[in-house]
């Protein structure tokens, strides 16, 4: 059985663990342009030491959609 997670409509997803995020409050970092949210700074991290063309980002995690 597979379990998702529900994101309110002004949540977007962390691009590091998927996990839902406020924008409102959560931590951001840009690259290339286009903000991304996280659910914590651990995940920030881990997002700007990975080089961009390895790390699987998708627009679900970035604003502007």
């Amino acid at each position: 059985m597979q379990t998702t997670q529900t994101a309110t409509p002004s949540a977007i997803l962390d691009p590091v663990c998927g996990m839902a995020v406020d924008p409102a409050t959560a931590r951001h970092a840009e690259r290339e342009g286009e903000t991304f949210y996280f659910c914590s700074e651990q995940c920030r991290q881990k997002f700007l030491t990975t080089p961009a063309e390895a790390n699987p980002v998708g627009k679900s995690g970035a604003s502007g959609g």
